[in-house]
């Protein structure tokens, strides 16, 4: 629902929360991809305006560790989420100005701004909101726990679609048309093994070694530029380029692809199901393609 086509500092979102009700986010600063957002006081049913009082007052939360009340600053990564209600910009106040933050809440999505309602409900129904937010961390543990990959398709099918990428063109969305349309010649469930297959060598890659050897915005633990999300994009562009540059880069980080990404390589099972089936693609697969999700990969910083 947002019309935004190039984010700025001080943009207003409204974000959809529980209960029809919405809150709302102010972007505090941009590096790269990433967003430094401030979670707002508003709450209400009505959709904010930018003259809504609260969408210029900062949410001010209780600290878990010493009590302490501040305000809530928070970096997320990746693309808007097309929920999000574009309300208009200001600019940033003195106070605004130069804050700096070391959370890192992951990739954007539409719940940006839920701890606004996280805290009305610890007001106002303090035993009903622990013993949701205790199933909601149990959910959570259960999702992050390792998982083996479901059914995969045949490693030469799969490396024979992949092979079918034309490099020849620049356009990435004509890059993969071949592929789309060779796979959407396949059943359904075949569809979803490619796109287990997929999953599942994007985990493999999905480790400390190989976001150490990404290029410019490589893994560091001093460096706080590291994206997640670019570094699944990397792990495209190695899937992208075939068997035997997959194979290597797997089994020696150090030949990583440096400062290259392919995302469209996330979508060609969605459209070919689409062009196959003519309605959206709904699947989970067994081993998570995002960052972090390879334990054993990560178990030096995890």
């Amino acid at each position: 629902m947002n019309s935004k086509r190039t984010m700025q500092v001080g943009d207003i979102f409204a974000s959809p929360l529980p209960m029809n009700k919405y809150g709302a986010v102010k972007v505090m600063d941009i590096i790269d991809r990433s967003y430094l957002l401030g979670i707002t006081s508003y709450m209400d049913k009505q959709i904010p305006t930018i003259d809504s009082k609260e969408v210029h007052q900062a949410l001010i939360t209780e600290s878990i560790i010493d009590d302490s009340k501040k305000p809530l600053y928070e970096w997320v990564d990746g693309r808007i989420p097309k929920e999000l209600i574009f309300i208009g910009n200001t600019p940033l106040t003195k106070e605004e100005q130069g804050i700096e933050s070391n959370i890192y809440a992951g990739h954007w999505s539409e719940e940006c701004a839920m701890q606004v309602y996280y805290e009305w409900r610890r007001q106002t129904d303090p035993e009903g909101f622990a013993l949701e937010i205790q199933k909601e961390d149990e959910a959570l543990a259960l999702k992050n726990s390792i998982r083996k990959p479901k059914k995969m398709m045949d490693d030469q099918v799969f490396w024979g679609i992949i092979s079918l990428l034309d490099w020849d063109k620049e356009d990435e969305e004509a890059i993969v048309e071949p592929a789309i349309k060779e796979l959407a010649t396949f059943t359904a469930w075949k569809i979803r093994h490619f796109e287990e297959t997929l999953s599942y060598k994007l985990f493999l890659l999905d480790t400390e070694e190989h976001a150490k050897e990404m290029g410019e915005y490589r893994f560091s633990q001093q460096d706080q530029h590291f994206s997640p999300d670019l570094f699944l994009y990397a792990r495209c562009a190695v899937v992208a380029r075939g068997k035997e540059v997959f194979e290597d880069v797997l089994s020696n980080p150090s030949k990583m692809i440096k400062d290259t990404e392919f995302e469209t390589l996330l979508s060609l099972s969605s459209k070919a199901y689409y062009l196959k089936m003519g309605k959206e693609f709904e699947y989970e697969s067994g081993c998570s393609y995002e960052a972090f999700s390879n334990k054993e990969g990560w178990s030096n910083t995890l």
